[in-house]
C-alpha cells in the first residue's frame, strides 16, 4: 500500500486526506469518523495518538479534557478505564441513532483503516516510538502506514528501530532555512505542513529534498484548488467527500 507513497503517479495527486477521519460528519478521531472517511472514499486517514498513564496508545487530540468535560485533567494522567469511559462525541448518525463515541485504542483505529483498505496517517502526540513500533509490527503493517509526528527526534527514533516504515515531518511555522536543512539530514519521506506557511516555491523546495508534501488543514473549496495547483501531494481536510469533487472538477 505504501505505495501510494513511493509511487504516486499524477493521475492519483493529490491524495484527499481525511482529517481525524471525516470530522465534518461525524465526532472527530472515532470509529464512527473513520468509517465515514472509508465511505467517503479518503485516501488516507489522519488520526491523533496519545498514550494513557498505563501505556496504552489510545486515540484522541487534545492535550486535556477541557473540551469534553471542562476540566484541565492531562490526557496522559488518565489510565486506559477512565479513557476508555470519555464521551467524545454524542451524536445522532447518518440513521438518526443516538451514540455515544468513545476513544478507539490506536490499535483498532489502524484496523479500521486497513479493513477499509485506506492507509493511516498517524499523527504521534505522546508515546514511545518502541510502543507504537509494536502494534504496527503486530497488525504486520509496517509498509501499509504513515507516522508523522511535530517532533522530529521521535522521528529519528523510529527511524532507527524500524527504517521500512514511512516517517512523516509536520511543522507550524514558515519554512526558512534552518527548518529545511534540519529537514534535508532527517530525509522524510513525507512532509505535511501548515497552509499558513506553505506556498507553491516552498512545496518545490520540499519535493526538492524527495519528499510527498501534505497541506494541513485546507477547507475552503478555493483553497484546496489552489494547492492542488501547486502541486500538493496531499491534502489534509475535515471535508473528504467534498474536496475530492473539488479536486476531480478541476482537472
Amino acid at each position: 500500500m505504501n505505495g501510494i507513497v513511493h509511487s504516486q503517479d499524477e493521475s492519483q495527486k493529490p491524495l484527499i486526506i481525511a482529517h481525524r477521519g471525516d470530522s465534518a460528519n461525524a465526532p472527530e478521531n472515532t470509529a464512527a469518523s473513520i468509517r465515514s472517511a472509508v465511505a467517503a472514499k479518503a485516501d488516507l486517514i489522519e488520526f491523533d495518538v496519545r498514550e494513557t498513564s498505563d501505556g496504552v496508545l489510545m486515540v484522541f487530540h487534545d492535550k486535556d479534557l477541557k473540551r469534553y468535560t471542562g476540566a484541565k485533567t492531562t490526557f496522559e494522567a488518565l489510565g486506559f478505564e477512565e479513557v476508555r469511559k470519555l464521551d467524545v462525541g454524542s451524536w445522532f448518525d447518518a440513521e438518526k441513532t443516538f451514540a455515544e463515541e468513545r476513544p478507539p485504542t490506536f490499535e483498532e483505529a489502524v484496523r479500521f483503516c486497513l479493513e477499509g483498505e485506506t492507509m493511516p496517517l498517524i499523527e504521534r502526540k505522546s508515546g514511545p516510538a518502541e510502543a507504537y513500533l509494536k502494534v504496527i509490527r503486530d497488525l504486520k503493517a509496517e509498509d501499509r502506514v504513515i507516522v508523522q509526528a511535530f517532533d522530529w527526534e521521535f522521528l529519528r527514533q523510529l527511524r532507527k528501530l524500524a527504517p521500512e516504515i514511512v516517517i512523516g515531518a509536520l511543522g507550524d511555522k514558515k519554512p526558512d532555512a534552518k527548518r529545511v536543512a534540519e529537514l534535508k539530514e532527517l530525509r522524510p519521506q513525507w512532509i505535511g505542513w501548515n497552509q499558513k506557511y506553505l506556498t507553491e516555491s516552498s512545496i518545490d523546495t520540499f519535493h526538492d529534498l524527495g519528499a510527498k508534501v501534505a497541506v494541513w488543514t485546507v477547507n475552503d473549496l478555493a483553497r484546496i484548488r489552489l494547492f492542488a495547483a501547486w502541486g500538493a501531494d496531499g491534502l489534509i481536510t475535515d471535508r473528504p467527500g467534498e474536496a475530492r469533487e473539488a479536486v476531480i472538477g478541476n482537472r
